[in-house]
């Protein structure tokens, strides 16, 4: 049996629901623990899959939706906060407490060719996850997630994510630092990531690096967005200090009780610049049977005014 959760969130959605779609797994051979059942899919409800609740911050709630399974799939929380860790560590104690043998977890890619040297803030809980179920006693299977092509507009400077027709005004990409990434899709992430769950056993041991075909920087971004727009893209590379004040009080990227989100993300710029996400991985293609899609792949659809 296999547990899965975060089945509500983002990435988690679209796994199981390629599991289901592609009939990768039995329904009878899985589990669903989420903090609401109600909340999980009808595909899954129809498929009657065995939903039961567990919370991250109750691990008697995580033993008990755990029981009987062999495997979890340990989808990492919704959080910056280096803190988050202490969920990993309690759903990974919770697993172990019950019998399970196998954790298989999603980390990030950032931290370059292991994951486990980055200086971004984002990447600080997968580390300390990643190196307490190294030394757990359980097997286990580390997935880093590669970084989400549709958030380009994030790094790019809290980019709108649609531009209009009829603008003609310049636009600025006002950023602390750039690097090359290997971006990619959130649904082929979630296509691989279904097939690596569909025949886990053979990766145990191995981190698996999840990535799009090429490494593109924001820069190269601003040339694409041009390309499409008609406007002319103008990137401002100003350091930490001077984008955190930007964004903070002369853009306003982001509402006042969220200013902690432009701290944390002024790191993955550094972090970028400092190679972390350059790394382009072969796997994702062999798992989907065809070339993943980055952000040349999509532009398209992300950069054409409507």
């Amino acid at each position: 049996m296999l547990v899965l959760t975060s089945t509500t969130g983002n990435l988690g959605s679209r796994i199981l629901h390629t599991i289901l779609r592609e009939q990768l797994i039995p329904p009878s051979e899985l589990i669903i623990s989420s903090t609401k059942p109600s909340k999980v899919s009808a595909a899954a409800h129809e498929a009657g899959i065995d939903i039961r609740q567990g919370d991250y911050t109750s691990p008697e709630s995580l033993a008990a939706s755990f029981r009987g399974s062999d495997a979890l799939f340990l989808v990492s929380f919704p959080s910056a906060s280096v803190e988050r860790w202490l969920y990993h560590k309690a759903a990974i104690d919770a697993a172990k407490s019950v019998g399970a043998k196998t954790i298989i977890y999603t980390s990030l890619m950032f931290g370059g060719e292991t994951g486990l040297d980055s200086i971004a803030g984002v990447q600080q809980a997968h580390i300390k996850t990643v190196e307490y179920l190294m030394q757990s006693g359980l097997q286990y299977v580390i997935v880093r997630e590669g970084i989400y092509a549709e958030y380009w507009s994030v790094y790019a400077g809290f980019q709108p994510q649609k531009y209009h027709k009829g603008d003609s005004i310049e636009i600025r990409f006002v950023i602390p630092n750039d690097g090359p990434v290997a971006w990619v899709t959130t649904d082929d992430l979630a296509q691989g990531t279904a097939r690596i769950l569909q025949d886990y056993k053979r990766y145990i041991g191995q981190t698996l690096n999840l990535t799009g075909p090429r490494a593109t920087s924001v820069s190269d971004i601003a040339k694409l967005v041009e390309r499409h727009t008609g406007r002319r893209v103008k990137v401002d590379i100003v350091g930490r200090e001077e984008a955190q004040r930007y964004h903070k009080y002369e853009k306003k990227s982001m509402p006042a009780d969220k200013l902690w989100v432009v701290d944390s993300w002024s790191g993955w710029h550094d972090a970028m610049a400092r190679g972390e996400t350059a790394l382009v991985d072969p796997l994702l293609a062999d798992l989907l049977g065809r070339q993943p899609n980055g952000v040349e792949e999509m532009a398209e659809q992300y950069f054409k005014p409507v």
